[in-house]
């Protein structure tokens, strides 16, 4: 029967997908679910820095992973346009999906 194929080549497919891949998707999701996106991208600037520039920026900080898990989470002020407004804070789920969303940045 030739459905074999069609059957095995998906589920191979989802079972060869590594544990990091799948970490770095759901990170990517809540980003986006949260509206980072719409101000931040992968590697280039938009309103705000890219999530290169952010990672680069809070890997050479010393405690860079507390302050940055305090920068998402406290709505500081930062600056837009040249005017000064609030960040919008990032509401997660779980200390599980912070961690997740602050290591996968921290890894760009």
């Amino acid at each position: 029967m030739r459905i074999i194929p069609f059957i095995s080549a998906p589920l191979f497919l989802a079972l060869s997908l590594s544990p990091i891949d799948a970490q770095a998707f759901n990170a990517q999701k809540t980003l986006k679910k949260q509206g980072c996106l719409k101000c931040h991208a992968i590697s280039r600037k938009k309103d705000g820095p890219s999530i290169k520039e952010i990672a680069k920026k809070y890997r050479s900080e010393e405690n860079g992973t507390a302050k940055l898990r305090e920068h998402l989470t406290l709505s500081p002020d930062i600056e837009v346009d040249g005017k000064s407004e609030k960040h919008k804070k990032f509401k997660s789920k779980s200390d599980t999906d912070m961690d997740a969303v602050i290591e996968w940045i921290l890894s760009k």
